[in-house]
């Protein structure tokens, strides 16, 4: 979506008031007059503009009494003076008291223009500031992994998503837990023409439903209880950049309604506010989820679901890839050489053998927590089979070879992806103790998606009970 800049122009001279306001709507401006500093005041009270275009001489309320009351919203927009007294004072005495700059009539549209914009960029960093330090978000400033390619799938697939990162569409990113579709995020706003702002990350997942509302749109002061002062929000911090929704498929209905406006209207409102705002957002989400089931299934929405889905890339898994892990054992490695000053460790090559031929079920994510593991508790600078534990004997792991050997008898059908996830996983709780949290750091992926899949596994245990009592 393109953000277009929002001015009121505030003038009582009506021919001037509406030049002005033409004149800047051919420049892809949104603008809107206001005929006295009375009505401007009305009008901000109502909608959220970024500029304000305000005239100095005024009859029933002067433009230096309209700045400082504009100054004092909660959240106020810049203001340019427009002034016919060509000598400095007034102009000064403006920005003494809050004004970004002023003009002095007659004024050419080029420097109007020159001096709308840098007062919008102004508040946008200000905005932006202040949303990142109130926010609480994860991503930014996360390590950006290369994306390993020389699969032909993969690159073609890299490729794509450069191609995509030169627009503004929405990405929907599809694959397994563990596939890297945040790293694909990053490479895509890294690329981007928002790269310059932090891309702005949420685990819809993790998102409180109850919180919803205020983590992504903000809330005005005295809006609930506890509601002490004004939260910008996630939209608002991620205004001129990228927005990051990780676990897409997890977010409950009624959010799910919120977002579509959003998307569609390019505006929000803060919580308790009756003022519409803009934000110029470039949305990327992502799931593990098969959403055109969820959609039949009726647990996500079809029309956020189209919304969503401009620009589709699914990231393969590991193992559908396996001419990859090498690089990524290396590039792995030498970040835990550096980690732990250890410059000479180094995997045997039946280590290097056994982690090409296994199945990864946790996929990138899981190669990447084995590795730091055996690193980590390695007594010398090789590490062999034994001292990865998803390789070891004594472990459920799933290398193929361990696979063919432990087969059942050829007549029973072999197991499923999805069967052999759930006796990984089980296997991972048992060696844990029960502890989910440690149980779910090993596995790589979040709390929570463990808590769901382990609700899966007892569901479908107790349907398979009832269907043997009757």
């Amino acid at each position: 979506m393109n953000r277009k800049i929002r001015v009121l122009v505030v003038d009582d001279d009506s021919l001037l008031r509406k030049l002005v306001t033409q004149q800047l709507m051919r420049s892809d401006f949104d603008a809107a007059p206001a005929a006295s500093g009375q009505e401007a005041l009305a009008t901000l009270r109502e909608e959220d503009y970024d500029v304000v275009l305000l005239d100095i001489m005024m009859p029933d309320l002067s433009g230096l009494d309209a700045l400082r009351e504009i100054r004092k919203f909660e959240d106020p927009p810049e203001i340019v003076m427009l002034t016919a007294d060509i000598s400095l004072s007034t102009g000064v005495e403006a920005m003494r008291h809050g004004a970004y700059d002023y003009l002095t009539k007659p004024v050419t549209l080029d420097e109007m223009e020159a001096v709308i914009r840098k007062a919008d960029e102004k508040r946008r960093l200000v905005k932006q500031n202040e949303s990142l330090r109130s926010v609480a978000r994860t991503g930014a400033g996360d390590e950006i992994l290369p994306i390993m390619q020389k699969n032909a799938a993969m690159a073609a697939l890299v490729a794509e998503a450069q191609s995509a990162a030169r627009t503004d569409s929405t990405i929907l990113l599809t694959g397994e837990s563990g596939t890297g579709k945040d790293v694909f995020a990053r490479f895509i706003h890294s690329k981007s023409g928002r790269h310059r702002l932090p891309m702005i990350t949420v685990n819809c997942g993790a998102l409180p439903e109850t919180l919803f509302e205020s983590e992504f749109f903000g809330h005005e002061r005295g809006a609930f209880t506890g509601a002490s002062s004004l939260r910008r929000g996630l939209l608002e911090a991620a205004d001129g950049s990228t927005l990051f929704l990780d676990e897409i498929g997890d977010l409950p209905s009624p959010m799910q309604v919120k977002l579509l406006h959003f998307l569609e209207q390019g505006r929000f409102r803060r919580v308790g506010s009756t003022r519409d705002q803009n934000a110029d957002v470039r949305v990327i989400a992502a799931t593990n989820r098969n959403l055109p089931d969820e959609v039949e299934q009726q647990r996500f929405r079809a029309d956020l679901y189209y919304r969503l889905n401009v620009v589709s890339l699914h990231i393969p898994t590991l193992r559908e890839r396996p001419e990859d892990i090498p690089k990524l054992v290396d590039y792995f490695l030498a970040i835990y050489r550096a980690r732990f000053s250890r410059p000479e460790l180094d995997l045997s090559d039946e280590a290097r053998a056994r982690l090409q031929t296994y199945a990864w079920p946790g996929n990138v994510r899981e190669l990447r927590n084995c590795l730091e593991r055996a690193a980590a508790l390695s007594a010398g600078d090789t590490i062999e089979v034994g001292q990865i534990p998803i390789l070891g004997s004594g472990t459920a792991g799933f290398a193929v070879d361990r696979l063919a050997a432990a087969a059942p008898a050829p007549q029973m059908a072999p197991k499923t992806l999805e069967e052999l996830e759930r006796e990984h996983i089980l296997a991972v709780l048992k060696q844990t103790d029960g502890n989910r949290e440690r149980a779910a750091a090993i596995l790589g992926i979040s709390s929570r998606t463990l808590y769901r899949k382990l609700r899966e596994y007892e569901n479908r245990t107790q349907s398979r009970g009832l269907a043997t009592d009757e």
